[in-house]
């Protein structure tokens, strides 16, 4: 049975809590539980942690590292579906401009490590998250430690997202993966709802505003979002089931590796 994000969520929150004490500032909840459209066993958390300084390099990294493997080993239906932002009061202060300074970051498919923001607007989704339509866990109201997002910032990191996103649709890697396919026009469509509404609004919700206003997309659209919604854990364990089965059965036939 996969656990309730909020109980998951919860626990999360102690463990840090733990590990920083003083120095964890705030934190704050966005993305789609926030927001009201958690998938279950699909949907991520995200967080972002504000700090009283930078996550240094070495044992403090380490450390953080270690409570991200041990949380997600003791409940592996979250694997690679955790993702938190920890930054430092003085980093989140730059977003007021042009987002500078490390971060710590994981998130699915990457283990923790050290990001410059090298000035990328697009760094401001996040937080524009956090302050619109996020949830504080623990700390103050989020803008009392970081600035808020003026409209024209918000679309204009928008823009930078979406010629990301046209930079990813183009890896070959892409052409195999329908659910990563499915991201990326999620992704495209609540960009473009952002950048005419200049709001935040759902992966899903936001496929169905670009369907209804574009029903020549409409199937393809919603074709790609299902792929990216859909089950895959499922069939990946079945496919693991099932090759094992076989070095089970190439056992009894006596066949040695070399």
């Amino acid at each position: 049975m996969v656990e309730d994000p909020r109980t998951t969520l919860s626990e999360l929150a102690a463990q840090l809590q733990a590990l920083f004490g003083d120095r964890l500032l705030g934190l704050y909840l966005f993305g789609s539980l926030a927001a009201g459209s958690f998938y279950r066993g699909n949907s991520d958390l995200d967080l972002i942690a504000v700090l009283d300084s930078d996550v240094a390099a070495g044992d403090a990294l380490d450390s953080l590292a270690q409570l991200h493997e041990r949380f997600e080993a003791e409940r592996p239906e979250w694997r690679d579906r955790i993702e938190v932002l920890y930054l430092s009061r003085a980093v989140l202060s730059t977003f007021a401009a042009l987002p500078t300074g490390t971060v710590a970051r994981t998130s699915p498919g990457e283990p923790m490590h050290h990001r410059d923001l090298a000035g990328d607007i697009s760094w401001l989704l996040d937080w524009h998250g956090v302050i619109t339509v996020g949830e504080t866990l623990l700390g103050p109201p989020p803008l009392t430690l970081g600035p808020a997002i003026a409209d024209d910032r918000f679309r204009a990191a928008v823009a930078s997202q979406l010629r990301e996103l046209s930079e990813v649709a183009r890896r070959n890697e892409v052409a195999y993966l329908p659910a990563y396919q499915g991201y990326i026009v999620a992704g495209v469509c609540r960009a473009m709802y952002s950048l005419e509404t200049g709001r935040q609004i759902s992966k899903e919700d936001a496929v169905a505003w670009l369907a209804e206003r574009r029903p020549d997309l409409a199937d393809f659209v919603w074709n790609l979002y299902r792929a990216y919604r859909a089950d895959v854990r499922g069939p990946q364990a079945r496919l693991t089931d099932f090759v094992d089965a076989m070095v089970t059965e190439a056992g009894r036939l006596g066949v040695r590796e070399a």
